[in-house]
């Protein structure tokens, strides 16, 4: 059998705060080459050089790191813009190829990083840096989250306050001012968010059409945008799955079995926002609010029927994003006496 080489240089980077630990593995003559460079944009240029100095160039190299949040950020746009592969991986990635269990070093886990690239070269999916605007929006966001947590934290000492018995004026006072504060940057952040949004014809045009969809608002409309801006198409099951929202099954053989339930994992922002937004068109929305009374009055729990509605708006959303169309409130209304027919 004929093996191909899709990548002939695999480099697994192990990154740190402040370093870069590269194993560039050539899989044509088997050698391996170590190097460290800064996280910097200096080093950056440092690792173009020496991949070129051993002949590897972005037609047949492939760079593999794990997610690290922020301290890979620069590395990706940097690859990103000098058009280097680049994939990045689940930090789970090491437990399928490390062998010594009590061995750790970051120049060991990077040629680790490049065993992964060779056993599993085929299912790597490439990674782009996303828009300077995403990358903004994004951390804008959380920003806000925590103005957010914490402004409900103030209002909730403040109900609380009367029930002590010790002067609680001056503190009222300091909550107050506190509040009024975190109110007034939540509402600055808010409105840099929809500046970047317009600023990007593309994203303005996807936000547009996301918030004529149910459920979707202010908060939700930038951060599904921020998530799958650049995808041409979206798979609501991956969605669902990835954000811990579908149903799995839970057994082995004949002693191990319960009902199928979601995992309650992924984005917890996303969970938060989701599940608001479920309520909302619960509320809201005449179809919504009939499948959740039908279904209650069947016997099944509000949080199973929240979730089913989750993943309803999820469907609707992936495609309105793949179909990029704008949500028609009379479609199902519409169809109804087709679907009828058919059944």
């Amino acid at each position: 059998m004929k093996i191909t080489i899709i990548w002939r240089f695999i480099v697994g980077i192990d990154i740190s705060k402040n370093r870069l630990d590269c194993y560039l593995l050539d899989r044509q003559t088997g050698e391996g080459y170590i190097c460290q460079v800064p996280n910097t944009y200096k080093g950056f240029e440092q690792l173009g050089g020496w991949l070129a100095d051993h002949g590897a160039d972005p037609s047949q190299t492939i760079l593999i790191s794990e997610h690290t949040g922020r301290y890979g950020e620069h590395l990706l746009r940097w690859t990103t813009t000098n058009q280097w592969p680049h994939a990045v991986v689940k930090t789970t990635a090491l437990k399928k190829v490390g062998n010594e269990h009590h061995r750790k070093t970051d120049a060991f886990d990077a040629e680790d990083l490049a065993d992964y690239g060779v056993r599993f070269s085929d299912k790597l999916s490439l990674t782009k840096a996303p828009k300077p605007a995403i990358g903004q929006i994004k951390r804008l966001q959380a920003e806000r989250r925590k103005m957010v947590d914490r402004r409900a934290a103030l209002r909730s000492k403040l109900t609380e306050a009367n029930i002590h018995d010790a002067d609680m004026e001056r503190l009222m006072g300091m909550w107050t001012q506190q509040i009024a504060l975190l109110t007034e940057h939540i509402t600055e952040i808010e409105a840099r968010i929809k500046e970047l949004i317009n600023e990007d014809a593309t994203i303005k045009n996807r936000y547009r059409m996301m918030r004529s969809a149910p459920g979707i608002g202010k908060v939700l409309g930038p951060l599904w945008v921020s998530l799958f801006a650049g995808r041409q198409t979206l798979d609501a099951r991956k969605i669902s799955s990835r954000f811990g929202f579908a149903p799995h099954p839970h057994q082995s053989g004949s002693s191990v079995k319960r009902t199928e339930q979601s995992s309650g994992f992924g984005n917890s922002e996303v969970r938060r926002v989701m599940h608001q937004a479920a309520l909302s068109v619960k509320t809201h929305c005449p179809h919504y609010r009939e499948y959740y009374e039908k279904k209650r009055s069947e016997g099944k729990e509000h949080l199973l029927v929240i979730n089913n509605i989750i993943n309803k708006l999820i469907r609707l959303y992936c495609a309105m994003w793949n179909n990029r169309a704008e949500y028609d409130p009379d479609y199902i209304q519409k169809n109804k006496h087709k679907w009828k027919k058919s059944a």
